[in-house]
C-alpha cells in the first residue's frame, strides 16, 4: 500500500509554509498517522532550521545521486519524521528537481502520509511537487499580492490535475476581512 502525498504550497514566501507542514505533521501524527515531512523548498530549504535539525546528508544530497533517500530521514522534535535540506547555493545548484518523484515514491512505500514543503513562485521546482500530490494545501496571508500569487498557484495546480483540498490564512487577526 502507498501514503498519501499532501503538497504544501503557495505563491510568496514567508506566508507559513514551512510552519503550516509542520503543524499539521504533528497534529496527523498526535491523531495516530506515520507521517514524514520533506522540505523540497530547494532553494531556501529551511525546515531542518526551524526544528533546529542539522542533518547530512539532506534532500539536495538525495537529488544530486550522492546519498540514498533513507540515509537522509531524521527524526526531529516531538517525534516527527523530516527529511531537511540544505541551505547552501551549491547544493541548490547540485539538486535535480525531477528526481524528486522517486524520492516521494520511495517515502510513499514507507510513510502513511507524505507532507511536501514546497518553495514560493512558479518555477520547475515548485511544479514538481504540485503534480506528485493527491491534494494540494495552499497557504496565504490575507496580503492582497500574497492572494493573487496564491491563486496562480492555484489555477498551476488545476492545470497538472493537482487535487486542491484546502486553503490556510495565516497572520489573520479580528480585522482581518476573510470573506
Amino acid at each position: 500500500m502507498t501514503g498519501y502525498v499532501y503538497t504544501i504550497a503557495g505563491g510568496k514566501g514567508g506566508v507559513g509554509k514551512t510552519t503550516t507542514a509542520i503543524n499539521v505533521a504533528v497534529s496527523l501524527q498526535d491523531a495516530g498517522h506515520d507521517v514524514v515531512v520533506v522540505d523540497a523548498d530547494l532553494g531556501m530549504a529551511n525546515l531542518g532550521a526551524m526544528l533546529d535539525v542539522d542533518h547530512s546528508p539532506s534532500l539536495h544530497q538525495v537529488l544530486a545521486g550522492k546519498a540514498a533517500v533513507s540515509d537522509a530521514i531524521i527524526e526531529g522534535p516531538g517525534g516527527i519524521t523530516v527529511v531537511p535540506g540544505e541551505r547552501n547555493l551549491e547544493a541548490f545548484a547540485d539538486a535535480d528537481p525531477a528526481k524528486l518523484r522517486k524520492v516521494v515514491k520511495a517515502l510513499s512505500t514507507a510513510y502513511e502520509i507524505v507532507l511536501i514543503d514546497t518553495g514560493a513562485g512558479l518555477s520547475h521546482e515548485t511544479t514538481v511537487p504540485l503534480g506528485l500530490a493527491d491534494g494540494v494545501l495552499l497557504v496565504t496571508t490575507a496580503a492582497e499580492v500574497a492572494i493573487g500569487d496564491t491563486i496562480k498557484t492555484a489555477q498551476l495546480a488545476e492545470r497538472i490535475d493537482g487535487d486542491l483540498v484546502g486553503a490556510v490564512l495565516t497572520r489573520a487577526d479580528d480585522d482581518t476581512n476573510v470573506s
